[in-house]
C-alpha cells in the first residue's frame, strides 16, 4: 500500500493504538512506483530491516545505506523516506510502526521515565543496527522475532511482541544514558 500523507507530510495510515499499538508492514515497496517511498513522518517509532537488497533510508538530510540484514530505528516525529537501490525484485523490507504505549501506558511512570526520554531526544533521530556488527546481533534477533510473531499471529503473540519491544526499548534507553554521559 502506498504511503498516504497529508499536506504536512504526516503519514495518514490508521493505527488503532487502543487495541494493539503496533502495525506490521511487509512487501510495501512492491506497491510503490520505483520502489521509493515518499518523505513522511508519524508520531510513532519505526523499525525497518533490509532483507535481500540495499536500501537508502533517508532520515532528515542524512542518507543511511542499509545492507541486507541491517535494521534501522527511526524516532517518532522524524521526517524520513525509503528507496531501494539494488536488486531486480522489490525488497520485502519488513517494518513496524509502534507507539511507546506498547511498553506501558503514556500516563505511567515507566513510560514517563523510559519511553518519553527516547521520544523527546533530538540527538537520537535514528540508530542503525548493522548485521556485521557483533554488538548488534542480539537487537537484530529481537527485531526478527517481533516480525515473526506479527506475521504468524500465533496464540499469545501480542504478549511476546510486547515483551520483546520492551527489551528493544530498554536497549535504546541504555544507549541514551551512555550518550548523555559521553557528551558531558
Amino acid at each position: 500500500m502506498p504511503i498516504i500523507i497529508d499536506h504536512q507530510l504526516r503519514e495518514q495510515m490508521p493505527h488503532d493504538i487502543t487495541a494493539f499499538p503496533i502495525t506490521y508492514f511487509h512487501d510495501e515497496l512492491a506497491t510503490i512506483p520505483n520502489w521509493e517511498g515518499a518523505f513522511h513522518w508519524h508520531p510513532d517509532f519505526e523499525i525497518a530491516t533490509a532483507i535481500s537488497n540495499s536500501l537508502d533510508y533517508q532520515v532528515g538530510q542524512q542518507h543511511i545505506i542499509l545492507k541486507p540484514g541491517d535494521s534501522i530505528f527511526v524516532n517518532g516525529n522524524i521526517l524520513h523516506a525509503i528507496k531501494q537501490i539494488s536488486g531486480y525484485t522489490p525488497e520485502p523490507m519488513p517494518n513496524i510502526v509502534f507507539s511507546g504505549a506498547i511498553v506501558a501506558p503514556e500516563t505511567s511512570a515507566v513510560y514517563q521515565k523510559y519511553i518519553l526520554p527516547i521520544k523527546q531526544c533530538n540527538a537520537l533521530p535514528f540508530i542503525v543496527f548493522q548485521q556485521e556488527n557483533g554488538c548488534h546481533k542480539e537487537i537484530n534477533c529481537l527485531i526478527k522475532y517481533i516480525y515473526n510473531c506479527l506475521s504468524k499471529k500465533k496464540q499469545c503473540y501480542e504478549m511476546a511482541v510486547q515483551v520483546t519491544v520492551s527489551r528493544h526499548q530498554s536497549y535504546l534507553m541504555w544507549l541514551l544514558i551512555w550518550w548523555n554521559s559521553v557528551r558531558r
